[in-house]
């Protein structure tokens, strides 16, 4: 193939392993799937300006029934996909991967080295059963990497150990389906079998592993069973601490049910992590009677903040458990650190997010909380039994969230530069509108008063805007939208947790938004 050609390949069985040479800008090589035939192929290792295009129009898909169907010619003999480190501009979309890596690249998708990549999107694709089969699991990861500009969206990853894991700058991962990793089926390939969904770690050895400004938006985890089962983790102090060098995460409305331990976490040295609007359903079910965090900030992180979550218990919390809801430094808060508007729900008596080894527990009672916290005395979910997670009508939840933010004193008032108190809530694209990532849009103290960023300054805190806005001193700031492009505030105030009520979420049966600028009449 010369740059610019693409290679259609026919349906068969194709014992091989394909290697992809680098296009030029602007000249893919592109290896693509003829109509909806089905292409079984042992692995891709694939360099720069490449795509790998299957025809799989939805996720899950199967083995054997469409786009490139990836597997190793043993479980352990190789990724299903490198890319070659220093690769930049490659996209490997609509595609199942299964039964894939090597104990050099223990992974189904392997983007790691002392370059990194940058610009690759990987989009639409099945993943499972990494470094082993159903038969015999293994659990290695699905996807690693380090580099720059990458983006993860509408996959579905299920019998990992760790299912993302990520050293890397200007980064979004968004809208995955992440389910059924069990500790269970740990084996030789799957290192400590700590499970985590997003998995953001630096290195003290390598330069490309920088974990910088990073989006984790949307996803949803289901049923993570073990001791050890993590969802949102950004770990700092591991391998040899972060120096100042790790900062900058993003995440919210993320949905994460069916957990073993710890779901919302950040470990010491890591800056400003906001997780905000999500929905944590049912944590530390295999961890019952012991000490387990839904979330956490400990050590010397600066900067974090939990506002606007929604933790839901199936049964009731003695204190006895000690579970903490977050803890921080034991001498007291963490510097920076923003907690406030979240609601926690237990569906039976006792009721008690009680504080771990001298940390506080729920609601919070640290300086930097902003807003009461909610211990709902009614359910607020649609159906938990039934999986459905959305708010239901009449839910606490509805309108009962607080502000991210607020205009700095120090804002001029006017205009399209917007000082706020802490600008780390919000992102610009980072870099990869192009491939559709949206800036955020927020609201200034009403719903109707928003407007969209075009840039962040997160040094100066400093939103440049679109138009500009009216807004005074002190004035709450909300998400309006987030990076696909959905309106999440709809009411008065912010929901809490992922599903905002009457965001579209639920199709033709979505309730419609609670009416806002409402004024009495009197006759």
């Amino acid at each position: 193939m010369s740059p610019g050609d693409t290679c259609t390949v026919y349906a068969g069985t194709y014992n091989e392993n394909v290697t992809v040479p680098a296009g030029t800008a602007g000249n893919y090589k592109t290896i693509t799937v003829n109509g909806s035939d089905v292409v079984s192929v042992y692995s891709f290792t694939t360099s720069s300006h490449t795509k790998i295009i299957g025809n799989c129009a939805k996720v899950p898909a199967s083995v054997g029934n469409c786009g490139f169907s990836i597997v190793a010619s043993s479980p352990t003999a190789s990724p299903c996909v490198t890319v070659n480190d220093g690769s930049t501009d490659v996209y490997i979309t609509n595609n199942v991967m299964s039964s894939c890596g090597s104990g050099a690249r223990p992974g189904i998708i392997w983007m790691e080295g002392t370059n990194g990549v940058s610009y690759v999107y990987i989009q639409g694709n099945t993943l499972s059963y990494g470094c082993g089969t159903a038969a015999s699991p293994n659990n290695c990861t699905a996807i690693g990497f380090d580099g720059n500009h990458v983006l993860i969206q509408n996959n579905d990853l299920s019998h990992f150990g760790l299912a993302i894991q990520t050293f890397a700058q200007y980064t979004v991962i968004r809208n995955n389906t992440i389910h059924d990793m069990n500790e269970s089926e740990c084996g030789p390939a799957s290192g400590n079998c700590h499970l985590d969904i997003i998995y953001a770690e630096r290195s003290n050895t390598v330069a490309a592993y920088l974990v910088q400004h990073q989006l984790w938006e949307g996803n949803t985890g289901n049923t993570v069973t073990g001791a050890d089962g993590k969802g949102l983790w950004t770990a700092a102090d591991n391998p040899g601490g972060c120096g100042t060098s790790c900062f900058n995460v993003i995440g919210r409305y993320n949905v994460l049910a069916h957990f073993g331990s710890g779901v919302l976490s950040q470990t010491s040295g890591f800056l400003n992590v906001k997780y905000y609007n999500n929905s944590v359903i049912d944590p530390g079910t295999s961890a019952h009677g012991s000490a387990s965090a839904a979330a956490y900030l400990d050590g010397t992180s600066t900067g974090g903040a939990i506002i606007n979550n929604l933790f839901y218990y199936p049964f009731s919390v003695p204190s006895s458990w000690d579970w903490t809801v977050w803890g921080l430094n034991s001498s007291g808060d963490v510097t920076g650190f923003t907690s406030g508007a979240n609601l926690g729900y237990c569906s039976a008596t006792p009721c008690t997010f009680a504080g771990e080894g001298g940390y506080p527990g729920f609601p919070n009672t640290g300086v930097g909380s902003f807003t009461a916290d909610i211990l709902a005395s009614s359910d607020p979910l649609v159906n938990y039994s039934a999986g459905d997670f959305h708010l239901a009508s009449g839910s606490p939840a509805i309108a009962a969230g607080g502000r991210l933010t607020t205009v700095s004193s120090s804002d001029s008032g006017s205009g399209t530069s917007l000082i706020v108190t802490d600008a780390g809530f919000f992102q610009d694209g980072l870099g990869l509108n192009s491939a559709g990532v949206q800036a955020d849009c927020i609201a200034v103290n009403t719903t109707s008063n928003h407007v969209c960023i075009t840039a962040v300054n997160y040094s100066t805190n400093t939103l440049t805007l679109a138009s500009s806005i009216s807004r005074s001193s002190g004035q709450p700031v909300y998400l309006y939208s987030k990076s696909d492009g959905v309106q999440v505030l709809t009411g008065s105030a912010p929901d809490m947790g992922a599903l905002p009520y009457g965001d579209g979420s639920m199709g033709s049966s979505d309730p419609p938004a609670p009416p806002t600028s409402l004024s009495a009449v009197v006759n």
